[in-house]
């Protein structure tokens, strides 16, 4: 008989700790609040932009470096969400790269403490 462990919380928690960002990301990140069409922020929860988003719901493969997510996704004027399997990076010292389909990929985002 084979056991199958799901672990509870989020989809990218033991690999993305606290929020990473652009520049405007982390500083809207510490005032609360976006205000800027280059807001990018990644969390273990999912990657919000200015008016767009994709929040993570499974992780679907792991290798180093690259995380492979599925995803809820939104985006501003249009309705309803789709669900897409978003590319998380880490490249180090370069910071983390997210790619969502249909769109150039974001990067680079690094810790915003």
């Amino acid at each position: 008989m084979a056991a199958v462990i799901l672990a509870a919380g989020p989809a990218a928690a033991d690999v993305l700790a606290g929020s990473c960002g652009n520049e405007v990301g982390c500083a809207g990140v510490r005032l609360g609040y976006q205000d800027s069409d280059d807001y990018v922020v990644l969390t273990a929860d999912g990657v919000e932009t200015y008016g767009s988003g994709c929040q993570f719901a499974q992780r679907l493969t792991t290798a180093p470096g690259t995380l492979l997510l599925s995803s809820t996704c939104f985006a501003e004027g249009e309705e309803g969400t789709t669900t897409d399997v978003v590319k998380v990076i880490n490249r180090g010292g370069d910071g983390f790269f997210v790619t969502i389909p249909g769109l150039e990929e974001i990067g680079p985002l690094k810790s915003c403490s």
